[in-house]
């Protein structure tokens, strides 16, 4: 059961009901593209291009709506978790991941460094079948250990480290100001999980825990991610971060109310 891997764990897999979104997602990008979407690596773009090139793609995905079209498909799931009153990240992370590209990656985090909070949990999951040696690595169980000794780290990567606040690449999850804790820090590998889930499922996890990208696959990975609470859940996420995904009866009734007061 997942409420049982999320409590031991920090992590559990969601099986979607419904595909049909996600091949619908996975037109799009290959509209978008100029190649075959996992053969992106071949092709020769700088960083610009590249990031352009996402972030066009994600915008087309925001419009289409299939992010909530596919959660809606296992809302009974996430009701369980959540409660009736939902909400999710309004823009999802599209993530292109091309092999052995550590630029292409975000290292080790916990959300919870960035603005995230407990209450929130991150939902990723692939747009193509991951190869053999792409995933998401998680260090397991760091969801109930304490973040100490938090501090800023200069990141060694050329390209992350000129990341700056509200720039392109910010916008499309990158970090500007990295840090660490003991627990990333002082890891035994032996607590490392690399989670490698098929088409058509997702990883639910915590956004304390302790997690990052990983592809040292033969294709580019391609996934994407975003952010799910309750909707009283306390944030310290800008405003417009969130939208509502669904409300209950008593929920709907009351925005009802306070917008003939506003």
């Amino acid at each position: 059961m997942i409420e049982k891997s999320l409590q031991e764990n920090g992590y559990g897999i969601i099986h979607f009901k419904n595909i049909a979104p996600l091949l619908e997602i996975q037109n799009i990008i290959t509209s978008q593209f100029p190649c075959v979407p996992t053969d992106f690596h071949q092709e020769s773009f700088d960083d610009e291009k590249r990031l352009l090139l996402v972030k066009n793609t994600r915008d087309e995905i925001t419009k289409s709506n299939l992010i909530k079209t596919l959660l809606g498909s296992n809302i009974d799931e996430f009701i369980k978790l959540f409660g009736p009153d939902i909400d999710v990240q309004s823009e999802a992370y599209l993530r292109v991941s091309r092999p052995n590209f550590e630029k292409d990656f975000i290292d080790w985090h916990r959300d919870t460094f960035y603005g995230n909070s407990y209450w929130e949990l991150n939902f990723w999951f692939p747009i193509f079948p991951l190869r053999e040696g792409a995933g998401l690595m998680i260090i397991q169980g760091s969801h109930l250990e304490a973040a100490t000794n938090v501090h800023s780290i200069v990141d060694e990567n050329n390209f992350r480290s000129k990341v700056t606040k509200g720039s392109l690449a910010n916008e499309l999850g990158y970090l500007y100001a990295p840090k660490t804790d003991d627990t990333i820090e002082k890891c035994d590998p032996s607590r490392i999980k690399m989670l490698t889930p098929e088409l058509g499922q997702g990883v639910l996890f915590f956004t304390h825990a302790a997690h990052r990208a990983h592809n040292s696959s033969e294709s580019t990975r391609i996934t994407m991610d975003l952010r799910i609470r309750n909707m009283l859940s306390p944030t310290n996420t800008k405003e417009g971060y969130f939208q509502p995904l669904t409300r209950g009866v008593v929920a709907s009734c009351v925005e009802k109310m306070i917008a003939l007061h506003a």
